[in-house]
């Protein structure tokens, strides 16, 4: 019973109402609930898939764990589409053909940096990767994809509010 209503509260109950902890489960959301959204990562022209639906399922599922209905409420689902659009994005960034070998994979695998300039005769490119590297106690990778940078930008307003930890 709350407080509000004439009842009592246990200091436990206070300090969890006080936390900003949401909990509980949410809706499912599938795989064709995100293509329905995000087609660009469904079947292209020939029928198949842009990633594999097991590695869009595992983002999926990964989103489950991180983004709860309760938090976002109205926004959960634009929220899961984002999230995982976003791990799908710097999957494709990361993959590399099977061919390819070590080199190629290598090439995949790198870190992304801001190119800060470029030449052409002898070809020269130099790469500032400081703003990626700065941030790993902030929004990390958050910021390398639109879909990552939108997730973010909401989910500072829907994470308002303060927070105890008892």
């Amino acid at each position: 019973m709350s407080i509000a209503n004439g009842g009592t509260m246990s200091a436990a109950g206070i300090i969890g109402v006080a936390s900003n902890v949401r909990t509980g489960s949410s809706p499912a959301f599938t795989f064709d609930d995100f293509i329905a959204v995000y087609p660009q990562f469904g079947p292209n022209t020939e029928q198949a898939y842009v990633i594999p639906q097991a590695i869009v399922q595992m983002y999926i599922d990964l989103a489950d764990a991180c983004i709860k209905e309760a938090r976002w409420r109205a926004y959960w689902k634009v929220a899961m589409g984002w999230f995982v659009a976003h791990f799908c994005t710097m999957y494709l960034q990361g993959t590399a053909d099977p061919d390819s070998g070590a080199a190629g994979v290598l090439q995949a695998g790198r870190a992304r940096g801001l190119i800060t300039s470029k030449s052409a005769g002898d070809v020269s490119v130099s790469t500032d990767y400081s703003m990626v590297a700065q941030d790993l106690e902030g929004w990390a990778s958050w910021k390398l994809t639109t879909y990552g940078q939108q997730l973010a930008t909401i989910g500072r307003l829907v994470g308002k509010g303060g927070m105890y930890v008892y």
